[in-house]
């Protein structure tokens, strides 16, 4: 019974190192364990109840944290969907795996040559399923490599899309069939599981948080009103509807594993790409660098490893891939910055990771971010998650350095007084070199994929 109502081209050096053979060993199939990667767009780490939000907010999320390894200082590669979703999946950076924009007319796809966790796991005996909830991790971004059953229904039916508040007044969302609510996609993922015996990997992905907002049922939106009049607060309160919906759709699912005696031998990742600026710094929505945008929250669940450890060093979503392939015994393919989150999950001494995100609104022919504020346009951010620094290339003498441990809001820029500290991440930056000085082809991107990414609110912004 449902619940609630109703190609790009990519350095060789880098294409090499991915391609490099692993010479791995794989368990035996009685011994593999079963991983479900979730993934929440959207999704504000501030606001969840595990990390010092609302209680009521997401009590399945906390419960898993309770029973698992909740990190507190993770960081998303990119401030946007299909880039960051492509680093969980590759275990790299957008300059590395190639897709680097939502809409232009190369660097938006992922490119064959590119192992991801589908393909990996899939060549190894694993049953690979999706289940998608917007255009923004479709095929369209070649996101479906590996995966033995794609499912990307989406569906938004006339009427169903609120009306968004802004600061100009309301307004609403183009209607087109680009997302679909997440207990929607959760009933697929329960038939799914419900018929599936082998060794599976799973990745769920839930959009609801991402304006425009698919109207969540009554009940929920009755238990989140605004706190204070304005636009902002109504945004605000439905935001934290869609954030409980979604938490009540990944209750379902880990029930459902438990009722089938699965959840033991289930390696849990639950992870946002990028979080929302909720009026933040200026700014409702994300395509930005700020700790609102990449700072998100990282839950891990691994069968026989300690549970009820929060972890405060710094990692990255990227590390997710590497985790993933060592707990089961698979070298991981090439090489990259990534490593795997397991020493820091059975407490042991781990070098301390540097932290990298981009975010190129000047290349993104659909970034209506860029008109609203041109000094955002071309944005590289570095961080020891102590010192932070958002590197405006295309206007270098308006970077921003924050030291988080006062200033975790980002409300005050030590530039140009702390030059020396600027240096240091400087050159870990440039160490990357993650540059790129030029468009992404000529011309223009795809049409139809311009009006799917519009209804979802990518284009036609308006500026706050």
């Amino acid at each position: 019974m449902r619940r609630g109502a109703g190609a790009v081209l990519v350095a060789g050096a880098v294409v090499a190192a991915v391609l490099a053979p692993s010479g791995c060993a794989t368990r035996p199939a009685e011994a593999r364990p079963n991983v479900l990667l979730v993934t929440l767009d959207t999704t504000r780490l501030d606001r969840l109840g595990c990390y010092g939000g609302r209680k009521e907010l997401t009590p399945n999320l906390d419960a898993l944290a309770a029973d698992g390894v909740r990190f507190d200082a993770a960081y998303s590669a990119s401030g946007s969907t299909p880039q960051s979703h492509a680093s969980i999946l590759t275990g790299l950076y957008p300059f590395q795996h190639g897709l680097r924009v939502i809409y232009a007319p190369s660097g938006y796809r992922l490119p064959e040559a590119v192992p991801t966790l589908a393909t990996v796991l899939g060549e190894r005996g694993w049953r690979t399923a999706a289940f998608l909830s917007a255009f923004t991790v479709s095929e369209f971004f070649g996101f479906q490599r590996g995966f033995d059953l794609w499912d990307n229904g989406l569906k938004a039916p006339v009427g169903s899309i609120l009306v968004q508040p802004r600061k100009d007044g309301p307004w609403l969302w183009a209607l087109a069939p680009n997302q679909r609510r997440s207990d929607d996609t959760a009933d697929r993922v329960l038939d799914w599981l419900g018929n599936e015996r082998g060794p599976f990997f799973a990745w769920v992905h839930f959009f609801d948080p991402h304006d425009a907002y698919l109207r969540p049922p009554e009940e929920v939106l009755r238990q989140f009103p605004p706190d204070g009049p304005g636009p902002l607060a109504s945004m605000r309160a439905l935001y934290d509807a869609e954030v409980h919906f979604v938490d009540i759709q990944l209750g379902r699912i880990l029930d459902a594993l438990k009722t089938a005696g699965r959840y033991e031998d289930t390696m849990i990742v639950v992870v946002a790409d990028h979080g929302e600026g909720l009026g933040d710094h200026g700014w409702p929505g994300h395509q930005l660098l700020y700790q609102e945008q990449i700072h998100v929250p990282l839950v891990v669940r691994l069968p026989g490893e300690p549970r009820g450890k929060t972890v405060a060093a710094v990692v990255r979503t990227i590390d997710i891939f590497p985790t993933v392939l060592e707990g089961l015994g698979i070298d991981r393919p090439g090489r990259s910055s990534a490593r795997s989150l397991r020493r820091l999950i059975r407490g042991e001494p781990d070098e301390p990771r540097i932290a990298y995100a981009e975010q190129l609104n000047e290349f993104d022919l659909n970034a209506d971010v860029l008109r609203a504020r041109p000094l955002d346009g071309r944005l590289y951010c570095v961080t020891d998650g102590v010192l932070k620094l958002i590197d405006r290339r295309s206007f270098r003498e308006r970077s921003e350095l924050f030291r988080l441990s006062d200033d975790p809001g980002e409300l005050r820029n030590l530039l140009p007084d702390a030059r020396s500290d600027a240096s240091r991440l400087l050159g870990l930056l440039d160490a990357m070199h993650p540059y790129r000085d030029r468009p992404f082809g000529e011309g223009e991107g795809d049409r139809e994929a311009l009006e799917r990414l519009r209804s979802l609110g990518y284009v036609g912004r308006p500026v706050p």
